[in-house]
């Protein structure tokens, strides 16, 4: 994922869910119950660090440490968290001493740490260093495993195997060296499979030169190649991974171009790109608010193509189909020549408001700001022509705007060559509509990284709005749950995924501080958590609490939060006591904290003698009294079951409690 250190279509019934969560005095926003089918906060994680202090987690079941990369002081910092309510720093993996400079990304599997780091600039090889989770480089690999450029994101497959790194290859100038520009200016962007069952693992490194004389089949199918005098192996800039449940096959985002890579993990090939095409913006529930000016929330309808540039990316199987879902964040270049300048200290930036680069023929309505006139959109194809020369006096006639403040779901393709995408769902103008009904008073408004302080409402709304940044997915109590970090809002939306075809927004998280300042707070976190990064599943088999977990990192903060979705059922109960009088038998218990989806849950009271007769009772106390003839000779074994609507827990039995004697 990029640092910024480093230079559904909602139905009435979830836009309903803002009246079910409360706005505390200081901005943050927290489900209206703990126990309800949604997020709940659990603790947080301080890095001291603040700017950058933590941008990407990986989680051990066996030893509960979190691995963070920390870019403030590109280490990564390990974490315990067997208790997530109280997280407790363990130590620190520092590679510096091996020639790393960054760390961008961290994974593990089995017991495995591996480690994304860049080496002496970003533009030569970047290594993999794998350790064990007490920071040992394995000794197999002591040095790491090369890689390419800069790599940016670093995952496992599920089985194990395959470390998979994508490798961005960023340019550090787009500035001509003797009439070229070189793979030392501009490195290819390229894919790397490790295979860490091997005795001595090595990177198996794909790069896009097979594509170079295609960069016509990838703008007509809906991507971008727009580097000036890139290659399109130079081009293509690989951002994220994810890899199919089968650890077949790895997707991986090409931000910066509008598509996505399909890897065959097996074959170590590429096997296709897939553009996505664009977003149109003028019709139907895809509106977007693209005035910063007008300090109001105003989403409508207007005439701009919204690229969907996605960072991160998950998949899910359903129904025999594998599914690809994207965080369109979007993102613009920003670097020397890039718009045909020579200083090679003097950044262009390819962003630029509608109203600048708009031909004389564009309508006044349309370039005012109350149309997209303030709107960062591009210059570059597909504003332009593809392949044709841009410079800082380039005009257009379409508006193309970065990101497209959505999520969209994607049919995978696992055919060889350049396919446009298969897009079966878009998230609309939703996400902007929820966040208008439930902040309206920081509305698209960001941090400022200057002042440590929120900016006003509006101030994102020409650029990129909310930023859905980070992505997860995970299985749990029979559903599929995806939670979607916001960058610049600094909220995660939880989902059910269950049916990709019709997701449901099931809560909204918000823990930011909006009287907070990220500058002055670093150490103590009052700031709450701010820009969310990474975001990591994990399972309830692996948690920590038994229940299902998502650790998200937030980049501005510093910070890690870790949130629990509870359990559909409620627990079971303990301390199950059986106490005999003359005539009565009594029956208590303690209740679990978890009482399940369904609220405050009923419990069945059983009891059973020696003789047959049986009792029965339901009751919402954890003590209940049968009245019975006589106890005399009489022995009673009793249980209880808890219910809910949801369903019920095992029947938690007493031990035998005898009578009186005759």
């Amino acid at each position: 994922m990029k640092s910024r250190f480093r230079t559904l279509l909602l139905s009435a019934t979830a836009i309903a869910l803002t009246g079910m969560i409360p706005l505390s005095s200081s901005g943050e926003i927290h489900a209206a119950s703990k126990n309800e089918r949604g997020l709940h906060f659990l603790g947080r994680w301080v890095s001291g660090s603040g700017l950058a202090g933590a941008e990407i987690t990986a989680f051990d079941p066996a030893t509960a440490r979190m691995f963070v990369t920390n870019g403030a002081t590109n280490m990564i910092d390990v974490v315990d968290i067997s208790n997530p309510s109280s997280p407790v720093k363990y130590s620190t993996i520092d590679l510096a001493s091996l020639g790393a400079k960054g760390v961008q990304s961290v994974a593990t599997k089995n017991g495995v740490v591996a480690i994304a780091a860049s080496m002496a600039t970003n533009q030569e090889p970047g290594r993999i260093f794998l350790t064990d989770t007490d920071g040992k480089l394995l000794e197999s690999v002591p040095n790491g495993i090369e890689v390419g450029a800069l790599p940016d994101s670093v995952h496992f497959s599920p089985n194990g195997q395959f470390v998979v790194s994508a490798n961005e290859g960023e340019p550090s100038s787009y500035c001509l060296t003797n009439g070229t520009l070189p793979t030392s200016t501009d490195p290819y962007g390229t894919i790397s499979i490790i295979d860490v069952t091997e005795a001595t693992p090595t990177a198996t490194t794909i790069n896009f030169e097979s594509l170079n004389e295609r960069a016509g089949a990838i703008a007509f199918e809906g991507g971008r190649i727009f580097g000036p005098n890139a290659t399109v192996a130079q081009d293509l800039e690989p951002e994220y991974v994810a890899i199919t449940a089968d650890s077949k096959y790895a997707y991986v985002t090409l931000q910066e171009n509008n598509a996505i890579a399909t890897v065959d993990l097996e074959a170590k090939t590429l096997v296709n790109v897939m553009p996505l095409g664009y977003k149109d913006h003028s019709t139907g529930a895809t509106g977007l608010d693209a005035d910063n000016k007008d300090l109001a929330g105003v989403i409508a309808n207007k005439p701009v193509m919204g690229m969907y540039l996605p960072d991160a990316l998950a998949t899910t199987k359903v129904g025999g189909v594998q599914y690809i879902i994207t965080a369109n964040e979007g993102d613009s270049r920003s670097y020397p020549c890039v718009l045909g300048g020579t200083s090679t200290t003097t950044v262009q930036d390819e962003d630029a408001a509608f109203s600048k680069i708009a031909a004389s023929t564009v309508s006044s309505t349309v370039t005012a700001a109350t149309g997209i006139g303030n709107l960062k959109t591009t210059p570059f194809a597909p504003a332009s022509v593809s392949g044709s020369p841009v410079s800082s006096t380039t005009k257009v006639t379409s508006a193309y705007s970065f990101g497209t403040r959505s999520f969209s779901v994607w049919k995978a393709n696992d055919a060889e060559g350049i396919f446009k995408a298969d897009r079966v769902y878009d998230s609309g103008d939703s996400i902007e509509q929820f966040l208008l009904k439930t902040r309206p008073a920081q509305f698209n408004a960001d941090w400022d990284t200057t002042t440590g302080l929120i900016k006003p409402v509006d101030s994102r709304s020409n650029a990129k709005g909310p930023e859905p940044e980070g992505i997860a997915i995970g299985s749990a109590y029979g559903k599929k749950w995806m939670a979607l970090a916001l960058e610049r809002d600094s909220g995660v939306l939880l989902y059910d995924v269950t049916d990709p075809l019709n997701p449901e927004m099931v809560d909204y998280e918000n823990t930011s501080v909006i009287t907070g300042n990220i500058l002055t707070s670093k150490t103590n976190g009052a700031a709450g958590d701010v820009s969310p990064e990474g975001v990591t599943f994990v399972s309830p088999l692996e948690s920590p609490t038994g229940a299902a977990l998502f650790i998200v990192s937030y980049e501005l903060s510093g910070t890690v939060a870790i949130f629990e979705i509870p359990p559909r059922v409620p627990g079971p109960v303990s301390n199950v006591k059986v106490t005999v009088g003359a005539k009565s038998v009594k029956v208590s218990y303690t209740k679990s904290k978890i009482v399940g989806w369904g609220g405050q849950p009923q419990f069945k009271v059983r009891c059973g003698s020696v003789t047959g007769s049986v009792y029965n009772a339901y009751t919402f106390k954890t003590t209940h009294t049968f009245k019975v003839p006589s106890t005399v000779n009489r022995s009673y074994r009793c249980g209880v079951t808890v219910l809910s609507p949801q369903g019920k827990t095992k029947t938690v039995l007493a031990r035998v409690a005898y009578g009186a004697k005759g």
